[in-house]
Protein backbone atom coordinates (compact mmCIF):
# COMPACT_ATOMS: atom_id res chain seq x y z
CA UNK A 1 0.00 0.00 0.00
CA UNK A 2 1.34 3.65 -0.77
CA UNK A 3 2.02 6.24 1.68
CA UNK A 4 -0.76 8.77 0.18
CA UNK A 5 -3.32 5.38 0.67
CA UNK A 6 -2.66 5.44 4.09
CA UNK A 7 -4.02 8.54 5.12
CA UNK A 8 -7.56 8.17 2.82
CA UNK A 9 -10.40 9.37 4.75
CA UNK A 10 -8.45 11.68 7.38
CA UNK A 11 -9.09 15.71 6.66
CA UNK A 12 -5.14 16.37 6.61
CA UNK A 13 -3.32 19.73 5.35
CA UNK A 14 -0.02 19.18 3.10
CA UNK A 15 2.05 19.68 6.07
CA UNK A 16 0.10 17.36 7.99
CA UNK A 17 0.73 15.00 5.80
CA UNK A 18 3.64 15.28 5.48
CA UNK A 19 4.26 14.60 9.51
CA UNK A 20 2.38 11.14 8.81
CA UNK A 21 4.56 10.53 6.09
CA UNK A 22 7.56 10.65 7.98
CA UNK A 23 6.26 8.68 10.74
CA UNK A 24 5.31 6.06 8.42
CA UNK A 25 8.96 6.18 6.87
CA UNK A 26 10.49 5.94 10.54
CA UNK A 27 8.16 2.87 11.12
CA UNK A 28 9.34 1.31 8.18
CA UNK A 29 12.92 1.74 9.50
CA UNK A 30 12.04 0.36 12.67
CA UNK A 31 10.57 -2.16 11.24
CA UNK A 32 13.13 -3.47 8.62
CA UNK A 33 16.30 -2.70 10.93
CA UNK A 34 14.92 -3.33 14.09
CA UNK A 35 16.34 -0.24 15.60
CA UNK A 36 14.39 2.60 17.62
CA UNK A 37 13.40 5.62 16.00
CA UNK A 38 11.13 8.93 17.34
CA UNK A 39 8.92 11.65 15.52
CA UNK A 40 9.33 15.03 15.76
CA UNK A 41 6.64 17.04 17.85
CA UNK A 42 3.05 16.13 17.22
CA UNK A 43 -0.42 17.74 18.41
CA UNK A 44 -3.22 15.38 19.52
CA UNK A 45 -5.06 15.19 16.41
CA UNK A 46 -1.85 14.21 14.89
CA UNK A 47 -1.09 11.75 17.68
CA UNK A 48 -4.59 9.96 17.36
CA UNK A 49 -3.87 9.70 13.37
CA UNK A 50 -0.83 8.60 14.04
CA UNK A 51 -2.12 5.82 16.13
CA UNK A 52 -4.44 4.49 13.66
CA UNK A 53 -1.93 4.26 10.91
CA UNK A 54 0.38 2.04 12.72
CA UNK A 55 -1.39 -0.82 13.54
CA UNK A 56 -0.43 -2.34 10.39
CA UNK A 57 3.07 -2.55 12.00
CA UNK A 58 2.23 -6.30 14.11
CA UNK A 59 6.40 -6.71 14.35
CA UNK A 60 7.00 -3.04 16.67
CA UNK A 61 5.52 -1.60 19.56
CA UNK A 62 5.14 2.45 20.05
CA UNK A 63 4.40 4.75 22.55
CA UNK A 64 3.27 8.49 22.77
CA UNK A 65 4.54 11.19 25.40
CA UNK A 66 5.04 14.63 25.74
CA UNK A 67 7.59 14.76 29.32
CA UNK A 68 4.33 14.51 31.55
CA UNK A 69 1.11 13.40 32.19
CA UNK A 70 -1.67 15.61 30.60
CA UNK A 71 1.03 16.71 27.63
CA UNK A 72 -0.67 18.08 24.71
CA UNK A 73 2.29 17.82 22.06
CA UNK A 74 4.23 14.41 22.06
CA UNK A 75 6.90 12.58 20.57
CA UNK A 76 6.11 8.91 19.21
CA UNK A 77 8.19 6.37 19.80
CA UNK A 78 8.71 3.25 17.89
CA UNK A 79 10.39 0.47 18.80
CA UNK A 80 11.02 -3.67 17.85
CA UNK A 81 8.16 -5.65 19.51
CA UNK A 82 10.98 -7.51 21.75
CA UNK A 83 11.99 -4.22 23.11
CA UNK A 84 12.02 -3.80 27.05
CA UNK A 85 9.95 0.16 26.32
CA UNK A 86 10.91 0.89 30.07
CA UNK A 87 14.37 0.85 29.21
CA UNK A 88 14.31 2.97 26.65
CA UNK A 89 16.27 6.51 26.18
CA UNK A 90 13.85 8.84 26.07
CA UNK A 91 15.33 11.97 23.78
CA UNK A 92 14.01 14.78 25.55
CA UNK A 93 14.74 17.27 27.83
CA UNK A 94 13.03 20.70 29.82
CA UNK A 95 14.63 24.09 29.28
CA UNK A 96 14.50 26.05 32.08
CA UNK A 97 13.72 30.05 31.97
CA UNK A 98 13.87 32.04 35.47
CA UNK A 99 15.40 35.23 37.09
CA UNK A 100 12.76 37.32 35.53
CA UNK A 101 12.31 40.26 36.84
CA UNK A 102 10.38 41.19 39.60
CA UNK A 103 6.36 40.52 38.44
CA UNK A 104 7.08 39.62 35.01
CA UNK A 105 5.46 36.87 32.90
CA UNK A 106 6.54 35.58 29.60
CA UNK A 107 3.35 34.44 27.46
CA UNK A 108 3.20 31.88 25.27
CA UNK A 109 3.45 33.38 22.00
CA UNK A 110 6.44 35.72 23.20
CA UNK A 111 8.35 32.29 23.84
CA UNK A 112 7.82 30.42 20.69
CA UNK A 113 8.07 33.09 18.80
CA UNK A 114 11.77 34.23 19.99
CA UNK A 115 12.52 29.97 19.48
CA UNK A 116 11.14 30.05 16.16
CA UNK A 117 13.19 33.15 14.92
CA UNK A 118 16.30 31.44 15.54
CA UNK A 119 15.56 29.39 12.92
CA UNK A 120 14.14 26.53 14.45
CA UNK A 121 10.99 24.87 13.49
CA UNK A 122 7.78 24.31 15.87
CA UNK A 123 7.93 20.46 15.57
CA UNK A 124 10.99 20.31 17.67
CA UNK A 125 9.42 22.09 20.57
CA UNK A 126 6.44 20.60 22.74
CA UNK A 127 4.58 22.49 25.64
CA UNK A 128 5.41 25.60 27.75
CA UNK A 129 4.46 25.28 30.68
CA UNK A 130 4.55 28.73 32.20
CA UNK A 131 4.82 29.07 36.08
CA UNK A 132 4.87 31.94 38.39
CA UNK A 133 8.76 31.71 39.33
CA UNK A 134 9.89 29.60 36.15
CA UNK A 135 8.94 28.92 32.86
CA UNK A 136 10.07 25.15 31.15
CA UNK A 137 9.91 24.34 27.97
CA UNK A 138 9.83 20.76 26.65
CA UNK A 139 12.31 19.94 23.30
CA UNK A 140 13.63 17.03 21.75
CA UNK A 141 17.08 16.60 22.71
CA UNK A 142 19.03 17.41 19.73
CA UNK A 143 18.09 21.11 20.22
CA UNK A 144 18.38 21.94 24.27
CA UNK A 145 22.00 22.48 23.79
CA UNK A 146 21.57 25.14 20.67
CA UNK A 147 18.60 26.59 22.90
CA UNK A 148 20.58 26.89 25.74
CA UNK A 149 23.57 28.72 23.95
CA UNK A 150 21.05 30.90 21.66
CA UNK A 151 18.27 31.78 23.43
CA UNK A 152 19.07 34.92 25.38
CA UNK A 153 16.08 37.32 24.50
CA UNK A 154 12.63 37.20 24.60
CA UNK A 155 10.39 39.81 23.61
CA UNK A 156 12.17 42.73 25.98
CA UNK A 157 13.86 40.94 27.94
CA UNK A 158 17.19 38.99 28.59
CA UNK A 159 17.06 35.88 29.89
CA UNK A 160 18.72 32.89 31.56
CA UNK A 161 18.73 28.95 30.70
CA UNK A 162 19.46 25.82 32.05
CA UNK A 163 19.04 22.56 30.78
CA UNK A 164 17.39 20.00 32.96
CA UNK A 165 16.11 16.12 32.48
CA UNK A 166 12.83 15.42 31.58
CA UNK A 167 11.81 14.05 34.57
CA UNK A 168 12.01 17.73 36.45
CA UNK A 169 8.97 18.88 34.52
CA UNK A 170 7.16 20.85 37.48
CA UNK A 171 3.36 20.56 37.43
CA UNK A 172 1.11 22.91 34.82
CA UNK A 173 -0.97 24.95 36.37
CA UNK A 174 -4.09 26.14 34.32
CA UNK A 175 -5.30 29.47 34.03
CA UNK A 176 -8.76 30.32 32.81
CA UNK A 177 -11.99 32.44 33.42
CA UNK A 178 -15.06 30.72 33.05
CA UNK A 179 -18.09 31.90 30.59
CA UNK A 180 -21.76 31.87 30.74
CA UNK A 181 -23.48 32.63 27.97
CA UNK A 182 -26.78 32.65 26.00
CA UNK A 183 -26.63 31.43 22.05
CA UNK A 184 -28.92 30.67 19.73
CA UNK A 185 -27.52 27.47 18.00
CA UNK A 186 -24.18 25.25 19.20
CA UNK A 187 -22.39 25.90 15.75
CA UNK A 188 -19.16 26.42 15.74
CA UNK A 189 -19.27 30.28 14.54
CA UNK A 190 -21.76 30.67 17.68
CA UNK A 191 -19.70 29.20 20.10
CA UNK A 192 -16.62 31.24 18.69
CA UNK A 193 -18.41 34.35 19.23
CA UNK A 194 -19.58 33.80 22.45
CA UNK A 195 -15.94 32.62 23.68
CA UNK A 196 -14.07 35.01 21.81
CA UNK A 197 -16.00 37.99 22.35
CA UNK A 198 -16.47 38.88 18.87
CA UNK A 199 -19.60 39.11 16.32
CA UNK A 200 -20.79 35.87 14.59
CA UNK A 201 -20.10 37.46 11.19
CA UNK A 202 -16.34 38.00 12.00
CA UNK A 203 -16.09 34.74 13.44
CA UNK A 204 -17.83 32.84 10.81
CA UNK A 205 -15.45 34.74 8.36
CA UNK A 206 -12.38 33.14 10.25
CA UNK A 207 -13.50 29.89 10.38
CA UNK A 208 -14.09 29.54 6.65
CA UNK A 209 -10.34 31.52 6.37
CA UNK A 210 -9.11 27.94 7.99
CA UNK A 211 -8.24 29.81 11.69
CA UNK A 212 -10.05 27.84 13.68
CA UNK A 213 -9.51 24.23 14.78
CA UNK A 214 -11.68 21.72 16.65
CA UNK A 215 -9.38 19.35 18.58
CA UNK A 216 -6.78 20.35 16.80
CA UNK A 217 -8.95 18.97 13.32
CA UNK A 218 -8.95 22.07 11.00
CA UNK A 219 -12.39 22.83 10.57
CA UNK A 220 -13.87 25.57 8.13
CA UNK A 221 -17.47 25.18 8.13
CA UNK A 222 -19.12 27.11 10.01
CA UNK A 223 -22.43 24.94 10.95
CA UNK A 224 -20.07 22.40 12.58
CA UNK A 225 -21.62 21.27 15.85
CA UNK A 226 -19.64 21.07 18.75
CA UNK A 227 -20.16 19.33 21.60
CA UNK A 228 -19.36 19.14 25.36
CA UNK A 229 -15.73 18.55 26.17
CA UNK A 230 -14.49 20.27 22.49
CA UNK A 231 -11.19 21.95 22.64
CA UNK A 232 -11.77 25.07 20.15
CA UNK A 233 -8.97 26.58 19.07
CA UNK A 234 -8.51 30.00 17.02
CA UNK A 235 -5.04 31.50 15.65
CA UNK A 236 -4.13 34.71 17.24
CA UNK A 237 -6.89 34.34 20.04
CA UNK A 238 -6.11 31.28 21.96
CA UNK A 239 -8.23 28.63 22.78
CA UNK A 240 -11.45 27.47 24.94
CA UNK A 241 -13.28 24.20 26.12
CA UNK A 242 -16.92 24.06 25.75
CA UNK A 243 -17.72 22.94 28.93
CA UNK A 244 -21.53 22.04 29.41
CA UNK A 245 -24.68 22.82 28.29
CA UNK A 246 -26.27 24.47 31.19
CA UNK A 247 -30.05 24.02 30.01
CA UNK A 248 -32.47 25.67 27.31
CA UNK A 249 -34.84 28.65 27.58
CA UNK A 250 -38.55 29.17 26.76
CA UNK A 251 -37.29 30.82 23.54
CA UNK A 252 -35.13 27.64 22.76
CA UNK A 253 -31.78 29.34 23.07
CA UNK A 254 -29.22 27.58 24.87
CA UNK A 255 -27.30 28.45 28.37
CA UNK A 256 -24.18 27.16 28.11
CA UNK A 257 -20.89 27.53 29.95
CA UNK A 258 -17.19 28.11 28.43
CA UNK A 259 -14.00 27.81 29.84
CA UNK A 260 -11.52 30.21 28.40
CA UNK A 261 -8.07 30.15 28.85
CA UNK A 262 -5.96 33.41 29.58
Amino acid sequence: MHREDVVLGFPLNDSQKIDIFNLLDKANITSKKKIIRFSNFLDPYLVSIAKRVLEPYHDINYKALGGYEGAERQIIILYPDYFNKDQIDIPLRVLNIKDLPNGITLNHREILGSILGLGLKRDKVGDIIINENITQIIVLEEIADFLDLNLSRIGKYRVKTSITDIDNVLPKKDNFKMIKANIKSLRLDSICAAGFNESRTKSASNIKSGKVKVNYMPIDSVSYMVNEGDLISYMGKGRIFFQEILGKTKKDRYNVLIKKSI
